[in-house]
């Protein structure tokens, strides 16, 4: 059964060096996406804005599938690459998030999965829940130095060593990493960061990553202001160390300015209804071409949880 509701959180700020802010960021009716804009000036932050735009017709949708959020990540690339041609250049953006199969409604989510989407370099992390109150043995890093007195018994706990990063950059540097050609401490000495391979508006067309995900849990979005600044590890002790998504995002922001604040910085902490009592650990899958949620039944769900536990 899934109880709760879900709980929300987002911010971008334009970091300490950037004159404009080209982030942009959408968190609405089960829609949740942050987009990195790029193409220098106006063209960064409108294409940013016309991905945020798009998706946001989509959260009007009451149901959403794969083939939906398809139409909506081709329409967008195509005003994208409409804009670069009116700026005679090329405009472009990262996307990555959450689309609910439906509308939240109420208190409470009957769906027990979400899609997650990625082009380009943005993230989409997860942590999973404790399920129990952290005494002081069981609390983790706390950079705000948050007392026990101050954790809410009621409110959810997280685990910072279940941090999962979901999605996988459209980057020249994680290709080498993929490709066993360079290990990521060598990929971060040789390749710059900033040298992606996909991007919404990209003349040679996009692929987009749709991953399928168990709803319950902890998801921290993000464009590379965040990462790019503050290592995983960091990520995960900041996000799980506070229970309100509000806090966790002030926490996470003030963290990547602390290191330097190189870039724009925008962060999604959305909180989903939790499985009670919790079946099996968090999984996500990638869809291949023609798959869908609505072409697995729970007996293929668990068989791909099994060969997912086998192969970790």
């Amino acid at each position: 059964m899934i109880t709760g509701s879900i709980r929300v959180a987002m911010t971008s700020d334009p970091g300490l060096k950037r004159k404009n802010n080209q982030d942009s960021c959408l968190a609405r009716h089960g829609v949740f996406v942050v987009c990195d804009g790029m193409g220098g000036g106006l063209g960064g932050e409108q294409a940013s804005q016309l991905a945020v735009q798009r998706f946001a017709s989509l959260s009007d949708m009451p149901v959403r599938n794969r083939h939906d959020i398809q139409y909506a990540l081709q329409d967008a690339h195509q005003r994208i690459l409409n804009l670069g041609q009116q700026l005679g250049g090329v405009a472009g953006t990262t996307i990555s998030g959450l689309v609910l199969p439906s509308m939240p409604t109420g208190i409470a989510n009957a769906d027990r999965h979400t899609y997650v989407v990625n082009i380009g370099d943005s993230r989409t992390y997860h942590l999973s829940p404790q399920h129990r109150v952290r005494h002081h043995s069981q609390q983790r890093h706390n950079p705000g130095n948050t007392s026990e007195a101050d954790i809410d018994p009621a409110a959810p706990s997280w685990d910072a060593t279940s941090l999962i990063r979901i999605t996988r950059d459209h980057s020249r540097r994680q290709e080498a990493i993929d490709a066993g050609l360079l290990t990521p401490h060598a990929a971060e000495a040789l390749i710059p960061r900033n040298i992606i391979t996909q991007c919404l508006g990209d003349p040679a067309g996009i692929s987009a990553d749709v991953y399928i995900a168990d709803l319950a849990g902890r998801y921290i979005i993000c464009s590379d202001g965040l990462y790019g600044e503050v290592p995983d590890r960091a990520i995960a002790g900041i996000a799980a160390a506070y229970a309100d998504p509000q806090d966790a995002v002030r926490a996470l922001v003030q963290t990547a300015l602390d290191a330097g604040g190189r870039d724009n910085i925008t962060i999604i902490v959305v909180d989903m209804p939790a499985n009670e009592p919790a079946q099996h650990d968090f999984n996500v899958f990638r869809l291949g071409d023609g798959e869908d949620l609505g072409t697995f039944d729970d007996t293929t769900l668990q068989t791909l949880r099994t060969i997912r536990s086998m192969q970790a």
